[in-house]
Formats: structure tokens, C-alpha cells, sequence
């Protein structure tokens, strides 16, 4: 953040559009809500999703709710040739 200069290469060459502007100016990223986890509780877009289309969890638990989804559908996860062992699996 303080380094950052506000120009928006790194938004538009991240291959996960995972970068957004922050409204003080910066570029900024998802953390999810690592503040909110600290304290047991789920990223926001998980606790306020209407559907209940989001998991968020432990994957190291074999017992935890993601886990078990994760076990017993098929998922997709973005460019997975780039090694980069991502955190977000999309259901399908």
C-alpha cells in the first residue's frame, strides 16, 4: 500500500482479476477478510451471500465443510498449469 502508486499495471496484468482499485488510491487485493477470520468468524461475502453458494474454511481438515464439498463435487480452479496452488475452487 504505501509503495503502491496508484498507475494499475498490476490490475490489468494479474491473470486472476484478482486486484481492484481501493477507493484511497491504491491497488489492493482480496484478503479474505483475514480481520474477520482472526476472530473465528467467516469472510464477509461468505456470511452475507443470500444463496449460501460460498464455502469458506480449513482444507487441511478432512472434516471441515469445504473439505467435504470439495470431496463430493467437481471443482474447477483458475489456471492451475501456473503451480500457484489456489485457494478458490469453482463448484461445477
Amino acid at each position: 500500500q504505501n509503495k503502491c502508486i496508484g498507475c494499475g499495471a498490476c490490475i490489468a496484468s494479474c491473470p486472476y482479476d484478482a486486484r481492484y482499485s481501493h477507493p484511497k488510491g491504491y491497488v489492493d487485493k482480496c484478503t479474505f477478510c483475514i480481520h474477520r477470520v482472526k476472530k473465528g468468524l467467516d469472510p464477509a461475502c461468505v456470511a452475507v451471500c443470500p444463496t449460501k453458494c460460498m464455502y469458506f474454511g480449513d482444507l487441511d481438515d478432512p472434516k471441515s465443510p469445504v473439505s467435504m464439498v470439495l470431496k463430493n463435487r467437481k471443482y474447477k480452479t483458475l489456471i492451475p498449469e501456473a503451480g500457484t496452488k489456489p485457494h478458490l475452487y469453482f463448484l461445477i
